[in-house]
């Protein structure tokens, strides 16, 4: 009789997901792209679409009323408007064993701009010397500990430019932070770096190292460089220094994936900011890079 050869196990071919609520935007658009030249089956799921049922071991998401299938590895692109729900989704993704690019609590973290700043000072890196403050008391401190006018207000959670402002006057500084304050906002008071303004650097990192970088410029009468409010982006090789910094401020932040701006000051590189959902269009068509495909690559690398 002849033996029979066992079956073979059927393999099951892994799944992916970016969670984001624009398909139809660039960065996502690319990003399928590259997922499928990859030959990687690649979904968009909007977070706002998902519940979230927690019941211990069988707990899970549904999309609409479907219970959404298992994926090996998620993108997390997640804008500011929806953070707090956006990260519940996140969490309730890795509590099911799924891999999360950037994790729930680095995002947490990173949108965070005071929480981030701390956590980057306390890595040893250079930030802007910054103030939190609701007391209307404690303005002439903040100003003696940023030196001098013009300031920077920042409010705690916001991209591409929206809530930084600059203010060149005490009187224009109280009546801001008083504006603000009535409107349940907090605000960060931060030193202007003169030597810097009106341009930074956007390094991309991407599992550890930095996979481009760009000059950013800010248009005539802005000292806001993002491309989103006009600036203008040159390819450019960041000083080691730069680079270095940068990376260190992906790492301490526990970010895979991460936009790091960085500005020039008299004592070296200095971290403005770091996204954890950075939007690539500008740097692709400045350096002619493709960096959805090196997204892609960190999703779908081994654990």
């Amino acid at each position: 009789m002849p033996v029979q050869k066992p079956k073979r196990k059927a393999v099951q071919k892994k799944r992916y997901a970016i969670l984001s609520r624009g398909r139809g935007l660039h960065s996502i658009r690319r990003l399928l792209q590259e997922a499928k030249k990859a030959r990687i089956q690649c979904d968009v799921i909007h977070p706002l679409e998902c519940q979230l049922i927690i019941d211990g071991p069988h707990s899970r998401i549904l999309v609409g009323s479907e219970p959404i299938p298992r994926y090996d590895a998620i993108l997390p692109r997640i804008g500011t408007s929806i953070t707090d729900y956006g990260l519940a989704v996140v969490k309730q993704f890795e509590t099911l064993g799924t891999r999360a690019v950037n994790t729930s609590q680095a995002i947490a973290e990173s949108r965070d701009k005071l929480r981030s700043l701390q956590i980057l000072t306390e890595a040893g890196l250079s930030v802007p010397t910054t103030v939190l403050t609701r007391s209307q008391r404690g303005t002439r401190a903040a100003l003696l500990a940023v030196k001098s006018m013009p300031v920077v207000l920042k409010l705690l959670r916001g991209t591409q430019g929206v809530g930084v402002m600059i203010v060149h006057s005490p009187l224009s500084m109280i009546s801001v932070l008083d504006t603000l304050r009535d409107l349940g906002q907090d605000t960060l008071i931060q030193r202007f770096v003169a030597e810097g303004a009106g341009q930074d650097y956007r390094a991309l990192v991407v599992g550890g190292r930095v996979i481009g970088a760009m000059r950013r410029t800010a248009p005539p009468g802005e000292f806001r460089s993002n491309i989103h409010r006009g600036g203008e982006g040159t390819p450019i090789k960041l000083p080691r220094a730069y680079e270095q910094a940068a990376v260190k401020a992906a790492k301490v932040l526990g970010l895979e994936i991460a936009g790091v701006d960085l500005m020039e000051s008299t004592t070296g590189p200095q971290i403005i900011e770091v996204n954890s959902s950075p939007g690539f269009e500008g740097i692709e068509k400045a350096t002619g890079l493709n960096i959805a495909r090196e997204m892609i690559r960190q999703l779908i690398r081994k654990r």
